[in-house]
């Protein structure tokens, strides 16, 4: 009987408890300790022990049990074993015959095999020892055929000269020089495959004279080919160059042969022209690289098709970069060297943009992937774009455009616009430091300003512009503030506080006005014809980048309306202060018909016109109309303020005649003349006339 099986009869015990389940001690995964753990909640530990101890002697009986069970049949097994060492034996004798074929075979089957082995291994050797031997006779085989063709070469050069051949004369020559430089290509392989003997290394001295007279041969070949204009010799001698695998070379014969002279005769006739004053005396770009490009479409055109055709075999040839492209960067430099100074802004950005045309059009003939990722990558093009340098111009266009606008903010008052400068106010600003921010945000992004690998630097240059701008207004009206105790209107009926240098100080509400005026013209324009010309202006950028800056400038553009609202209250205060100034005249009323007994007025008080006249007159001026009509509203607010607190005042004086009229009752008859009994209805009328 298993012991699963005995677990499972005592699990079927009655007299066992609910919470004891034996069967779960032979699982696999049985850990005592979480069993203990697990029954502990249930039962005391000395119960568990208990428990397990009575199983224990459970088990202990049942073992014996099993024993006795099957006891006979154990004790009689070895009766009925009989002769077991003869069958052993019997059994032995074939099995070690066996093993010994086995071993002789295994070992001759060993001795074979490494006969085998030394065998592959000594034809290993010989093969190898018979590809250097025959690597070894056909380098001196083909160096002994390049020789003899250089030779060919020297003696039909001696014949016939470098000069003056006729067309088929080349052709034969550079046909000629293509199957030298097919043998030249094997040579170089097997030197290359055979780098390491020693042999081989002594034929490099003469493989690298015969490269060298060939490449010779190539260049002059080349070059007379491309000023006789054969393009088959042409064809020939770069087929022989791409063998070689000489593509610079090529690419200089090209740029000294046929682009030089090129560019060399355009910047001639540019500098005859200004001499002769048909152009103008600067180092323009434009007209000379337009020309270029023309002529070298001209002259080019169908070596760079040849080239860059799938078929050909010679795309490996980048003439855009490192001959065209290399033959304008030096010759532009060395003779138009101020077409790359930024000093002048005006002409820079027009080179700029001409040689950035000129780029693109050289990308434009570009015809394979390859050709164009090769011409970007060419040091031409690096060299030519790192001349432009756009940084500097960045920097005087910088002082340029906001320069003005903090020389502006930088006066002590506020300075309202010329009558000179009413012709480029389309805005009709009033205000120069708002003209000057207008203009400046014009100019960032102006034709004759703005360049696409500036727009980030232009970008943050909008927002310091409108930050400037803002934080003026602010530190201008935060200064009315903390000197408005200080504060007294002069004469002229300007604010004057005692020592502040802020322009809010000395500025009339007619002038903060105009301040207000220009804050919601210039918001407006920002919101509706700036910000979507900007947009435009960025779009070459990944969306979430224009996002960027667009969030940016919204909160620029509301730090900006923001101060709407402290430059209107700033009017209001200056209003309400005059209009009180008049207001506190009112007491020498209430001290008229206290000190004096004057009958009952008839008519209003010469005050009265006076007491809301700032504030009358400020909205008749045109700075006050130049308000929006929301502001006008918000500004008038300020004869409601002066209409309460004269209301007030007469409140007050009737509280006091009511007190006194109560009074008077009292003492009527102890002091008749303490009060006269009108006194308070005379200062109420006349307050109130």
């Amino acid at each position: 009987m298993s012991s699963s099986a005995i677990a499972v009869s005592l699990d079927g015990d009655n007299s066992l408890p609910s919470w004891f389940k034996p069967a779960r001690l032979l699982y696999v995964e049985f850990d005592a300790d979480a069993y203990v753990s697990d029954l502990r909640r249930f039962v005391p530990l000395e119960t568990l022990s208990s428990q397990l101890q009575k199983y224990l002697t459970v088990l202990k009986g049942k073992l014996v049990e099993v024993i006795n069970e099957d006891y006979n049949d154990f004790v009689s097994l070895s009766t009925k074993l009989v002769n077991v060492d003869g069958a052993v034996t019997q059994m032995q004798k074939p099995l070690l015959t066996l093993k010994d074929k086995l071993i002789s075979a295994q070992a001759a089957v060993q001795s074979e095999l490494s006969a085998l082995n030394q065998g592959l291994q000594r034809r290993q050797q010989a093969a190898k020892v018979k590809a250097l031997l025959e690597l070894m006779q056909d380098t001196a085989h083909v160096m002994s055929k390049v020789e003899k063709l250089l030779a060919e070469v020297d003696a039909l050069i001696a014949q016939q000269g470098h000069d003056n051949l006729t067309r088929d004369a080349l052709d034969s020559r550079t046909r000629l020089y293509e199957r030298v430089a097919s043998e030249v290509s094997r040579l170089k392989y097997f030197l290359a495959k055979g780098d390491q003997l020693p042999i081989l290394q002594q034929l490099q001295p003469r493989a690298d004279s015969a490269v060298k007279r060939l490449s010779s041969f190539l260049s002059q070949a080349l070059d007379a080919a491309l000023r006789e204009g054969h393009q088959s010799a042409v064809l020939h001698c770069l087929q022989a160059y791409t063998a070689v695998g000489d593509t610079h070379s090529a690419e200089q014969v090209v740029q000294q042969a046929l682009v030089v002279p090129l560019v060399e005769s355009v910047i001639a006739e540019e500098q005859e022209g200004r001499a002769l004053g048909a152009a103008p005396a600067s180092d323009q770009l434009a007209p000379v690289l337009e020309t270029m490009l023309t002529r070298v479409q001209e002259q080019c055109g169908e070596l760079l098709q040849t080239t860059m055709a799938p078929q050909s075999g010679l795309q490996s040839f980048d003439f855009l970069g490192n001959s065209i492209l290399a033959a304008v960067d030096q010759q532009v430099a060395s003779s138009l060297p101020g077409a790359f100074s930024p000093g002048v802004p005006i002409s820079f950005i027009s080179n700029y943009r001409a040689a950035m045309h000129f780029l693109d059009q050289l990308e434009s003939m570009c015809t394979t992937k390859t050709a164009f990722q090769a011409l970007r990558d060419s040091p031409a093009y690096d060299s030519f774009l790192r001349r432009w340098k756009v940084s500097v111009y960045f920097s005087l266009r910088f002082q340029e455009i906001a320069g003005p606008l903090e020389a502006s903010v930088a006066l002590p008052s506020l300075t309202t616009v010329t009558q000179e400068q009413q012709s480029s106010n389309s805005l009709h600003l009033h205000l120069q430091p708002s003209l000057s921010l207008w203009h400046a945000l014009q100019r960032c992004t102006a034709d004759g300003v703005y360049l696409q690998p500036l727009a980030d630097k232009f970008a943050r240059l909008v927002l310091q512009l409108l930050a400037r701008y803002a934080f003026w207004v602010a530190e201008g009206i935060a200064s009315t503030k903390t000197s408005s105790g200080a504060a007294t209107p002069s004469q002229d009926g300007l604010v004057n506080p005692q020592g502040d240098r802020s322009w809010a100080g000395r500025a009339s509400p007619e002038q903060l006005a105009l301040v207000r005026a220009d804050l919601d013209s210039l918001a407006a324009w920002t919101e509706d014809q700036f910000w979507p010309e900007m947009q435009q202006r960025l779009s070459f950028l990944p969306t979430e980048v224009v996002e960027s800056i667009g969030s940016s400038f919204q909160e620029a553009q509301n730090s900006m309306t923001a101060q709407a609202g402290p430059v209107k209250d700033a009017i209001v205060s200056i209003l309400l202060d005059r209009c009180l100034t008049v207001l506190r005249q009112l007491r020498g009323i209430t001290a008229t018909y206290r000190m004096t007994a004057r009958p009952l007025p008839t008519r209003p008080s010469h005050y009265v016109g006076g007491v809301l006249q700032p504030l009358r007159a400020f909205l008749g001026t045109d700075a006050g109309k130049h308000l929006q009509p929301a502001a006008q509203q918000e500004v008038a607010e300020v004869g409601r303020c002066i209409c309460v607190l004269h209301c007030c005042a007469i409140l007050q004086v009737h509280t006091i005649q009511v007190s006194l009229h109560h009074s008077s009752l009292n003492h009527k008859s102890l002091n008749p003349d303490a009060e006269r009994p009108h006194e308070c209805e005379e200062l109420t009328q006349g307050l109130r006339m």
